[in-house]
């Protein structure tokens, strides 16, 4: 017997824009050559500050069939947050077993209004900048990770130059 394999032809871009990650995704709808495209906010709960209630956005989920369903538009963030025509995915990527608690929220072009519609990486990548923007309008001291150190801080509380935060603790520490 032998084994199936198929070459995948999604084309996936990562990057980080105001210290909040984000991934972008884009593959052909393998019927008629039309492109699909999807972008997400990866969002680390340990980075959202107390007094926005990190913890509300690990939703509790609801068996459905063979999957899990979370009730995302319920969340008075996740469902504000301004996406592609409305957010319509949420993921837990990691958390489990004591690990860091991460989430993955994000949208799609493939909506019956996008048809007819040409879309592209600068599209999209202006798409995500906007909704990454009205996230940080909800929470507006997102944690920096310190690329010295590892601890996390208030973009206050350090330098951020091209992409990369330094804490003024780490900067200190040095002297």
């Amino acid at each position: 017997m032998e084994i199936e394999v198929k070459e995948s032809k999604l084309k996936k871009w990562a990057g980080i824009y105001r210290g909040v990650n984000f991934e972008i995704n884009n593959w052909p709808n393998g019927y008629d050559g039309k492109e699909n495209w999807t972008y997400y906010l990866i969002l680390c709960l340990s980075r959202i500050p107390e007094e926005n209630k990190p913890n509300s956005y690990w939703l509790k989920g609801k068996k459905q069939r063979s999957f899990i369903n979370y009730d995302y538009y319920k969340h008075p963030v996740i469902n504000n947050i301004e996406f592609h025509c409305g957010i319509t995915w949420y993921s837990k990527e990691r958390g489990f077993d004591g690990d860091e608690k991460v989430i993955k929220i994000g949208c799609d072009y493939s909506h019956y209004w996008d048809e007819g519609h040409y879309y592209d990486l600068q599209t999209v990548q202006y798409d995500v900048k906007n909704t990454i923007d009205k996230f940080l309008e909800f929470v507006p001291d997102y944690k920096y990770w310190c690329s010295g150190n590892g601890n996390l801080y208030s973009l206050k509380d350090g330098i951020l130059e091209n992409g990369r935060f330094v804490s003024n603790e780490y900067l200190n520490s040095k002297k």
